[in-house]
């Protein structure tokens, strides 16, 4: 089935935000939860290492808990000193004071980032979790330039994927999911209740959004092409698919760069 560019409604400017702020306080709650990223975590160690740095910058966070719910893994598997910082194109402001992680140090900027821009100071192992469906071709090429132009490594990684017998069933299901995991999501919010019970937008845009974003997924084989049109020399690429939770699977593109070789005798 081939790639279908669909809209999500959370990230529509005129989308309220406090409709946004809800939806991606769900997909942070199953992701802490779940944590249907944990395969991936000896990819991110090895590429932390392979870089040798400590700092990873989060793009298009949300509320950030795909990538903090890596970090005791990340700690176990000797990444160490760890400093995440998370950004944004629309910051979840209400996230700044859970943000933390365990044994790192983790800050949330409230300025909105571009993820095919990062300001040249913002140095540190680029991710993006759930997240590189949302670009067209050109705008996903872009983000992966900016990083190889300023010699970032960088991770994509995506739960969802253009596979209907995974996907079919559990994309239906999604409004009862979401009222199932409703009264365990903390902090208590009354709103949360009204949007998600009494006017049910939140299940409603979780279900559009989430059949929307398996249809926008990339493939292996066109993040290969991506990858073959911004690539560099001193870049190493991993593509694949890591086995998830039950038949699920997370769809990677991690790429770091090589030392640069001295001219120097």
């Amino acid at each position: 089935m081939g790639r279908v560019h669909l809209f999500e409604f959370h990230e529509l400017p005129w989308f309220p935000a406090v409709w946004r702020d809800l939806l991606t306080d769900f997909l942070s709650f199953y992701a802490a939860v779940f944590r249907p990223y944990a395969c991936v975590a000896p990819l991110l160690a090895e590429a932390l290492e392979q870089e040798g740095t400590t700092r990873i910058v989060d793009l298009c966070s949300g509320a950030g808990r795909p990538l903090l719910s890596l970090l005791p893994a990340l700690q176990g598997l000797g990444s160490h000193d760890l400093e995440v910082t998370l950004t944004d194109k629309y910051p979840n402001a209400e996230t700044l004071e859970f943000s933390g992680g365990a044994g790192a140090h983790v800050t949330y900027l409230e300025t909105p980032i571009d993820a095919a821009d990062v300001p040249i100071g913002l140095k540190g192992f680029r991710t993006l979790f759930t997240s590189f469906h949302h670009f067209r071709p050109v705008a996903a090429r872009a983000i992966l330039a900016n990083a190889v132009d300023d010699g970032d490594g960088v991770g994509i990684f995506e739960y969802t994927e253009r596979n209907w017998l995974i996907w079919g069933l559990p994309t239906l299901l999604i409004p009862l999911f979401v009222w199932l995991c409703t009264p365990f999501m903390r902090p208590f919010r009354c709103r949360r209740l009204l949007w998600t019970y009494l006017v049910p937008i939140v299940p409603i845009v979780a279900m559009w959004d989430g059949f929307v974003s398996n249809l926008r997924t990339y493939s292996v084989e066109e993040l290969r092409d991506l990858v073959d049109k911004v690539d560099s020399p001193r870049y190493t690429w991993k593509i694949g698919r890591a086995r998830s939770i039950g038949a699920s699977r997370v769809t990677y593109a991690v790429g770091t760069a090589r030392p640069a070789v001295s001219s120097n005798a």
